[in-house]
């Protein structure tokens, strides 16, 4: 089971905007430690060394370079809990970085204490998105899921990824699934990692609903389980009326 997080990682391509981001956590005092890298490498090698954080992602400039980079880390870290500051008025943006796994999106309108609430939140294990964006997020992530839906998962994934797909379902991590299984956890990564590829999916949440759907027909492509609902701590522009919702413990 992975420990709570003990420390903060910030980053952003611009050294002045990660080291005051970083100044400004420290000045809440989280009882967490704060570090931040300016650059890919730096990143990964903080990881590598370390990656029992949470990692939050600055992607305010015009280039899609943030949402490469945490394609790339959630591929080589599955279970890194990952944060987004976006601009507003980039709707796709919010619907692509849930699609590669991020656990909250705060805005740069928004000010510290919103991050601070939204580190808390994901700390927690749940999903921080603000309420009026819910249903432009599931919308989009709906839409981006056709091609999932229309092919048949017997032709596509063979009986071991189809057992590791209903496992993912039922919310166990990498490791758990190996023990269970008797596998590596290396085969695991690479496992899933091809199921991705074949479904036309990107995280574990959405190998979840495709398990869960396809349940539901009369010859399931993968062996049916329940679907564990996620959790969502939805707060309000205002920060009134939040709502929670259950999701299951690990994606």
């Amino acid at each position: 089971m992975r420990s709570t997080p003990a420390q903060i990682l910030v980053y952003d391509t611009s050294k002045l905007h990660c080291e005051l981001l970083a100044k400004g956590l420290e000045s809440l005092q989280l009882g967490l430690g704060i570090l931040c890298a300016s650059d890919p490498e730096s990143l990964h090698a903080l990881l590598e060394e370390d990656e029992n954080c949470v990692l939050i992602v600055s992607d305010t400039s015009v280039n899609a370079s943030a949402i490469s980079l945490a394609k790339q880390l959630r591929a080589r870290f599955s279970r890194l809990p990952i944060i987004f500051l976006l601009q507003e008025g980039r709707p796709d943006r919010a619907v692509e970085v849930f699609r590669i796994g991020a656990l909250g999106i705060v805005y740069c309108t928004e000010n510290l204490s919103q991050l601070a609430r939204c580190i808390e939140c994901v700390l927690q294990g749940e999903v921080w998105v603000r309420r009026a964006d819910l249903a432009m997020i599931f919308e989009g992530l709906l839409k981006n899921n056709v091609r999932v839906t229309d092919v048949s998962g017997k032709a596509l994934l063979s009986p071991r990824e189809e057992e590791i797909s209903m496992l993912v379902a039922e919310g166990m991590s990498n490791r758990e699934i190996s023990r269970t299984l008797r596998i590596s956890e290396s085969t695991v990564k690479n496992s899933l990692f091809h199921v991705f590829e074949k479904l036309g999916i990107s995280n574990r949440v959405e190998l979840a609903r495709y398990v869960n759907d396809s349940s539901e027909s009369q010859e399931p492509a993968i062996p049916a389980s329940s679907l564990p609902q996620p959790r969502l701590a939805v707060v309000s522009p205002n920060e009134t009326n939040a709502t929670t919702i259950r999701r299951a413990k690990a994606l």
